[in-house]
């Protein structure tokens, strides 16, 4: 893959994991790349990425949501961190992999030199992986992020978030500080396990991805985290009409086929 440095695109792998292609920069969204297998975890990957680890061409940061579940980062993900300049995460995770991954706590930043000089600012945010009122401990942490700068376009990665609380507070946060949410990267699919919270949803149904979009208003949504795992209970398809419902639908991006690059500008 060329890219090209003035570029603003996003390319779906599958699950989460994405390329983001902005600024000059080409970000990895939790990184997944094995083939379809069961996991000790009791996850599943079901369907193939698109390509894998060695089709991905240069990466210059990992934006990790967090490292406890497969669906996030895989054997093969895992693998390739140390081969990223940079990967970002939460604080569990730099304790669990290695000093080669950045832990950031909840709006705490680091800037990125892209090509050509310019600052590229990415901030932690809140993120809760369950319903509101309930702590998972080490097991829930996890991050968002915000990806920001002169000229950039600002860009909200949600991770594994279930709370259209937590949303609103992040992008009414964002719109103070920085300005208007241009992208938002949703991770959706209704994520459900029965082991965990008698089945409750870990990450954004798609009606409550509908209510985030329309709070937060960006130009474009994202919409990852819906396919290619046993434990997400709802598609893409329920995620358009929960869109359409809500008069946003115009917004989403349409990330099919995977592996194709879909230009965001």
């Amino acid at each position: 893959m060329s890219p090209s440095r003035s570029a603003f695109t996003v390319t779906h792998i599958g699950g989460p994991t994405a390329i983001l292609e902005i600024a000059g920069l080409r970000i990895l969204i939790d990184p997944a790349f094995d083939q379809p297998k069961k996991y000790p975890s009791g996850l599943e990957k079901t369907l193939a990425p698109a390509f894998g680890t060695e089709g991905i061409g240069a990466i210059d940061l990992v934006l990790l949501s967090h490292d406890q579940h497969d669906d996030n980062l895989d054997d093969s993900g895992r693998e390739l961190l140390g081969e990223v300049p940079l990967v970002l995460s939460t604080p569990g995770a730099r304790r669990r992999l290695g000093a080669h991954v950045t832990g950031l706590e909840s709006w705490a930043s680091r800037e990125v030199k892209a090509p050509g000089g310019s600052a590229v600012k990415i901030t932690a945010v809140p993120a809760l992986h369950g319903p509101d009122g309930v702590d998972r401990g080490e097991d829930g942490e996890v991050t968002g992020f915000v990806i920001s700068g002169t000229g950039v376009p600002t860009t909200y990665v949600s991770g594994d978030n279930a709370s259209v609380r937590v949303a609103k507070e992040v992008g009414d946060r964002i719109k103070a500080e920085i300005g208007p949410i241009d992208t938002a990267v949703l991770f959706a699919g209704a994520a459900r396990t029965p082991a965990i919270l008698d089945n409750a949803p870990l990450t954004l149904t798609s009606e409550d991805a509908a209510l985030v979009a329309k709070d937060l208003d960006p130009r474009k949504v994202v919409p990852l985290h819906t396919d290619s795992w046993n434990i997400y209970s709802e598609d893409v398809e329920s995620l358009v009409k929960a869109f359409e419902a809500q008069g946003v639908a115009g917004r989403l991006v349409d990330l099919k086929p995977a592996g194709e690059v879909k230009d965001l500008g």
